[in-house]
């Protein structure tokens, strides 16, 4: 509706309108009342504001959230982890993994573990880090995702491994022209000694690939 055309319907004209518009001119209760009833609406609604239809995202609209647990590597049981000698994964589940263990559900993208992290939703799980052997890099309490189907310690990266005591976060390098093949397990806390042992001695359960933090 025009400006004019409301002007007419209230017995008044455009330029009256304009200047009610931009505030120029006050509005009053009788006037208002006439242009709600032109409009075959309340004065409320009239008062409303007007707000714009927000367009859902383009994540909102094509992507889905998947549910990536996260399971207690500190408690009882191997901390949470199955070794890779203790059996294959059974009913689609990821070798390594305690279904009982789990302490929490987190949500993500799908998109975003796909294509951000390239990684399977199904083959991830959430821990917390403990300790200081990995500052500054990992902060104790930090979460870190864990992927179970990335255990080669080539390329380098921060792991999640067996240290035959517990389940420890730690940097991990193999050691090039190594018979039989040698693996450098490193701290980033200087205050830790770096060490190696043999690929083959190490039960490692995941590469590391993503880290939250309460700030």
């Amino acid at each position: 509706m025009t400006q004019e055309q409301l002007g007419a319907l209230i017995g008044t004209d455009k330029t009256v309108i304009s200047k009610l518009e931009s505030g120029r001119t006050r509005l009053s209760q009788q006037r208002m009342m006439a242009i709600a009833a032109s409009l075959g609406c309340g004065v409320a609604e009239l008062l409303e504001p007007a707000t714009a239809a927000v367009a859902p995202s383009d994540w909102e609209q094509d992507d889905a959230s998947v549910e990536v647990a996260e399971v207690d590597i500190y408690g009882d049981r191997r901390g949470g982890f199955l070794s890779s000698h203790q059996g294959a994964s059974h009913g689609g589940k990821p070798q390594g993994f305690r279904e009982d263990e789990t302490i929490a559900p987190w949500r993500f993208p799908a998109s975003y573990l796909s294509a951000e992290l390239q990684v399977r939703p199904a083959a991830v799980r959430i821990v917390e880090v403990r300790g200081d052997g990995m500052e500054p890099t990992l902060l104790p309490g930090d979460r870190v995702m864990v992927n179970l189907a990335d255990q080669s310690p080539s390329p380098p990266g921060i792991f999640a491994l067996w240290d035959g005591q517990g389940v420890v976060i730690k940097r991990l390098e193999l050691i090039m022209g190594s018979h039989p093949p040698m693996v450098e397990i490193r701290s980033d806390n200087p205050h830790h000694r770096v060490y190696e042992r043999a690929a083959a001695d190490i039960d490692i359960i995941g590469r590391v690939v993503w880290v939250g933090r309460r700030l």
